[in-house]
């Protein structure tokens, strides 16, 4: 039987759509959405994966690779509990509001972009403005949710889940 080029595209989409929610998890793999072709961006989260995880550093996907990607992932979700503390009702942030609640999402936006590279530092003022859209847009972007750069209760939750994955204490 043939491998088809529409089975390969499902494969690289498969195997970075596991990688993606690893790198949610953790820090030292760059966040990479799940396409089906394999990027540069894709092999370099590939070479980073192979060394945090003691393979053989050479961005490709070989069985080994491929093997430990399936297995960490299991481990990382299988364990993990969601950590769900956005505020009761139908809260949202977005641009123009402020207050202490503004100014802990920019804390925590900054958190995670320091431990992940391709998400955005904000000035933390307390003022939900367009920096502060922008940076939410770009979580939304990385954890495949609507870029509306409104805080609701999914992105809140992805963000809390990032925060918490960090090895760090806060």
């Amino acid at each position: 039987m043939l491998y088809t080029d529409a089975q390969k595209q499902e494969h690289i989409e498969e195997i970075l759509a596991l990688l993606y929610q690893i790198a949610l998890r953790d820090s030292r793999i760059p966040i990479v959405l799940p396409e089906k072709e394999y990027t540069e961006e894709a092999a370099l989260a590939v070479r980073a994966y192979q060394q945090a995880y003691g393979l053989p550093v050479t961005g490709e996907i070989d069985s080994d690779t491929w093997n430990s990607i399936v297995e960490t992932y299991h481990r990382l979700t299988d364990a993990a509990s969601p950590l769900t503390i956005f505020p009761a009702g139908m809260f949202l942030l977005q641009e123009r509001d402020s207050g202490e609640l503004v100014q802990l999402v920019q804390v925590l936006l900054n958190l995670a972009a320091q431990h992940y590279a391709n998400l955005l530092p904000v000035t933390v003022s307390g003022a939900y403005d367009a920096e502060t859209a922008a940076a939410v847009r770009k979580l939304q972007a990385v954890s495949a949710l609507p870029e509306t750069g409104i805080l609701d209760r999914n992105t809140w939750n992805r963000l809390a889940a990032l925060i918490n994955t960090l090895q760090i204490g806060i």
